[in-house]
């Protein structure tokens, strides 16, 4: 089962299931600094702005953009 699928199968309460979407997304969030921090440091409102965003597809777009640019100011110009 794939987490998609398990966080929409109704097995969780709803509190359960929040906080599990919510260690998701930090999960992502820290994935994407993590792909950034080898272009070098970045700066405190990026670092923010990608840890308090709770969208998947967002996260998601984020991720996928920060695999691509050759440098943190690109990712921020293309945020």
């Amino acid at each position: 089962m794939n987490i998609k699928s398990y966080l929409h199968s109704g097995t969780d309460s709803p509190a359960q299931a929040l906080i599990r979407e919510q260690g998701i997304a930090e999960g992502k969030a820290e994935c994407i600094l993590e792909t950034l921090s080898d272009y070098g440091s970045i700066p405190l409102g990026v670092q923010e702005r990608i840890l308090k965003q709770t969208s998947f597809f967002q996260l998601d777009r984020w991720f996928l953009l920060a695999r691509q640019v050759r440098s943190v100011e690109e990712f921020t110009n293309r945020m």
